[in-house]
């Protein structure tokens, strides 16, 4: 029962579904209907799509353990193509004369993912923590209801790595860290 409890959890706070659910909120909370529609599908066909396919195919394939590319030596490959897509989503924002708010947060983001892919080499990071931790403070100016939820149930998400046996403790804690770290950059560059 734990573990059937903690699948829907960890599903739940997936990071894609966090980081899909934060970017509907706040682009439509900065720009007209057809300009955060616009930004939405740079977002979601040139980062998000690309990596959800890649990460079918390699595990399809059996390059990879699960969606969650939960071993850590398989994790350099998925850095690597997160951080191509994350560029050219940058690249295209900037090109589409996005805000200051959304290339800063954009970079900070890959900020984020170009340090956990520095400290994969040493120990894995939780990217469900750090996401919904970095996401929590990037709702917190615009919806703080939605932050301090989030924070609350930073515990859970974390639980329910652990409970599935994902992540060690230590790796929560990276993840914890890096969401604090990029998430206290969102308030102070933003």
């Amino acid at each position: 029962m734990k573990n059937k409890i903690a699948r829907i959890i960890s599903q739940v706070g997936h990071p894609l579904l966090l980081i899909l659910a934060f970017l509907i909120y706040f682009l439509f909370s900065i720009h007209n209907p057809e300009k955060a529609i616009l930004t939405f599908l740079i977002i979601l066909f040139l980062g998000i799509l690309p990596l959800v396919f890649w990460n079918l195919i390699r595990t399809k394939k059996g390059l990879y353990s699960n969606f969650d590319v939960s071993i850590r030596s398989q994790r350099n490959s998925m850095y690597l193509f997160v951080l191509t897509s994350a560029f050219f989503v940058l690249l295209a924002l900037w090109a589409n004369g996005q805000p200051d708010a959304v290339l800063i947060g954009s970079a900070i983001l890959i900020q984020l993912l170009c340090l956990a892919f520095v400290i994969n080499f040493k120990s894995k990071v939780s990217l469900h923590v750090a996401i919904t931790i970095f996401t929590a403070f990037g709702f917190w100016e615009i919806n703080p209801w939605i932050a301090i939820g989030l924070w609350i149930s930073s515990p859970l998400i974390a639980w329910s790595r652990w409970q599935l046996r994902r992540h060690e403790p230590m790796e929560l804690i990276w993840g914890l860290l890096l969401g604090l770290i990029c998430g206290i950059e969102i308030l102070t560059f933003i």
